[in-house]
């Protein structure tokens, strides 16, 4: 979060602040955590300091997702920069295995039938099976087994999300699943 300002010795926080409070909620408690007095409270700071930022909780929300639905594209844009096609689907995995509250808000998010939301993780998963149907083409397989292989691989992806929920050995799954899916 940003740095705690200060106005007239009370504490101030800014819209970014109360969005990465939001996401944080979201995914621990899922979308219906997410008040204004339990974020006020979080951030140290009044409920009125809410509407400086925001007119309503649902405008709050659509900038949270919006937020991040932008880290989840810079991630893939940082991740397209690898060269080698199946270095670069090794990291995917690796990078998607490491951001646990990105696992959480999805899993939250998943379970959520608000048409915004739903549309917001169509985005996503488009995205990201794009990404990995673009580096298993470059691999060499044809459109069909590369979007095949992509969905198989987002699936497995997103049924690790699970598997960490039990604690059970995910880098051992990680490294499985990438040497069965990466040619």
């Amino acid at each position: 979060m940003a740095t705690q300002r200060t106005r007239l010795g009370v504490p101030t926080r800014n819209a970014v602040d109360w969005e990465e409070a939001a996401l944080d909620a979201i995914a621990a408690g899922g979308l219906r955590s997410v008040t204004i007095p339990s974020l006020a409270q979080t951030l140290g700071v009044t409920k009125g300091s809410f509407y400086w930022h925001f007119a309503s909780l649902d405008e709050l929300i659509a900038a949270a997702l919006t937020r991040w639905e932008l880290a989840d594209k810079a991630t893939l844009a940082t991740l397209a920069a690898i060269e080698d096609p199946a270095t670069r689907l090794r990291a995917a995995f690796e990078e998607a295995m490491q951001l646990t509250r990105a696992q959480a808000l999805f899993i939250a998010l998943n379970a959520t039938p608000d048409d915004a939301v739903v549309a917001t993780l169509r985005r996503v998963s488009q995205r990201r099976i794009r990404f990995l149907t673009a580096a298993f083409r470059e691999l060499g397989l044809e459109a069909k087994e590369a979007r095949e292989r992509a969905l198989l691989a987002y699936t497995a992806y997103l049924g690790a999300f699970h598997l960490r929920r039990q604690a059970l050995d995910i880098p051992t799954y990680v490294a499985h699943a990438a040497r069965t899916l990466i040619p």
